[in-house]
């Protein structure tokens, strides 16, 4: 990684996605936004079995690139995709991607994931299998346990499987970062985060399988103002990164890092906040990797909520262009023929945010 990564989290589904019916689709299935078939949203262009054309696509990523974006923080990925297109374009846009092992492998395919991993490590390395893809900085773990249900001992034994995996079949591969994405809770400790992350690190921290504890890093999800992040956590007179570093000795990476649009004076939050990080990681080197806000386009399947308004993009009701598939677009489909399933490419617009993301991460 750079010495500050200037991220941002990616997953602008159009409608009529939403993840309670995603995986009853071909093309929302494992709510997968870098396989192929979506390349009508992040590509340039995009032709499908049944010959139906995007010729020219939203191409979210050139767009990314010019915001000053250095980095991608993804949600859901399913090994049994073809994701080489999207890698191979972030890399030539000089883009970096964390890698994300689903909520799902740590649930329902968490007792098999022996068998699942080496799909994984598959599925994030270069066309000839010889490494991870050069596009990748990092692996990040599930998302945010507490919310999402897994415990912290499932995080520490798929970790340690994952290592030992790397070691026996994958031991010519690099050794990127690892995270787990934590929500802003206590989990029972001090300050936020450091009750999970206690028995997370005291578990990992000492395994020297393909170096694991130099690999670690700390990923807290926040919207908490950049006073509160720097300056003075919770009347300590320490901001809580200062805290957190001093106390585990591991980089932190802002996974998530914003304020929704709905609260007063958001504009200067989601500042703050990033101009606090880029200070930080200025005066502090290794210690704080990066920030990503969220997110890039707002939930489409949150639009008028809280949750719905992140974005420093809304969906519009413009379609750009309409994408029908066919089986031959997919390599897989779990429930029927993908005959007929289609993609509408909806056309996004800036909200104000957009500039105060663009001026912190282009001035950078």
């Amino acid at each position: 990684m750079t010495s500050f990564n200037k991220g941002v989290c990616y997953q602008p589904f159009p409608a009529p996605y939403d993840p309670s019916m995603a995986n009853t689709t071909c093309i929302f299935f494992g709510s997968d936004i870098a396989y192929n078939p979506m390349a009508p949203l992040w590509g340039t262009s995009y032709t499908s079995s049944t010959g139906s054309m995007c010729a020219h696509c939203r191409n979210d990523l050139q767009t990314l690139k010019e915001m000053g974006v250095t980095l991608i923080r993804l949600y859901d990925w399913e090994p049994r995709n073809l994701h080489l297109n999207f890698l191979n374009y972030c890399a030539s846009l000089g883009i970096q991607v964390l890698a994300p092992i689903s909520n799902y492998f740590l649930l329902a395919g968490f007792p098999n994931r022996n068998a699942l991993i080496p799909q994984l490590i598959a599925s994030f390395s270069n066309e000839s299998k010889t490494d991870y893809h050069p596009a990748i900085a990092g692996i990040i773990i599930g998302n945010e346990p507490r919310i999402s249900g897994f415990t912290v001992q499932q995080c520490i034994d798929f970790t340690l499987s994952w290592v030992n995996i790397e070691q026996s079949t994958f031991s010519n591969y690099r050794q990127p970062l690892l995270g787990h994405p934590v929500d802003f809770n206590q989990y029972g400790g001090k300050y936020p985060c450091w009750g999970f992350w206690d028995p997370l690190l005291q578990a990992l921290t000492p395994v020297s399988t393909r170096n694991l504890g130099s690999r670690l890093f700390l990923a807290p999800q926040t919207y908490n103002e950049a006073a509160y992040l720097f300056q003075n956590a919770e009347g300590s007179g320490t901001g809580y990164v200062d805290l957190t570093f001093q106390k585990y000795q591991k980089p932190l990476l802002f996974t998530e890092i914003s304020l929704d649009r709905t609260k007063p004076g958001y504009l200067n939050v989601v500042d703050g906040q990033l101009k606090g990080s880029l200070a930080y990681a200025a005066s502090h080197p290794g210690a704080l990797l990066g920030a990503c806000y969220f997110q890039f386009a707002d939930k489409v399947w949150k639009q008028g909520t809280t949750e719905g308004a992140y974005g420093a993009f809304s969906h519009t009701d413009t379609v750009l262009c309409t994408v029908k598939y066919g089986n031959g677009d997919f390599t897989h489909w779990d429930h029927g023929s993908c005959d007929g399933n289609q993609l509408n490419v909806g056309q996004l617009a800036q909200n104000p945010v957009y500039d105060v993301v663009v001026q912190n991460y282009k001035t950078a």
